[in-house]
């Protein structure tokens, strides 16, 4: 595979995987626990990107949010390279396999063993 090809491939996989691993990282919530006056939750993982706040004085209270460019520039830099890694990877077993079965095929027909 050429060069060029393999760039593409690498940059789109990474942004794509990148984006998708970071929003379904979102899911992953941790609720602060030693906060008596107010309810705290964490979204994201490893770093936390998102964080939603409310206050316990009040009966019902509107929540507020915040958003960490942070920590969602890093998980997206995470799990882009390690989709970049899994897309390369499985791209060089795979031309590895077809080398050894084409060999292995080239052999057989000249009956070489």
């Amino acid at each position: 595979m050429h060069f060029h090809r393999w760039s593409v491939i690498l940059t789109v996989a990474g942004i794509s995987g990148g984006w998708f691993l970071t929003v379904l990282s979102g899911l992953y919530s941790v609720k602060e626990p030693f906060v008596v006056d107010a309810e705290i939750i964490y979204f994201g993982f490893p770093f936390p990107w998102f964080m939603a706040t409310r206050s316990g004085w009040v009966s019902n209270p509107p929540w507020h949010y915040s958003f960490f460019w942070q920590g969602f520039f890093v998980d997206f830099t995470i799990y882009g390279l390690l989709t970049s890694a899994v897309v390369y990877l499985y791209f060089i077993t795979i031309a590895v396999g077809r080398k050894t079965k084409q060999s292995n095929t080239t052999f057989f027909l000249l009956g070489i063993e």
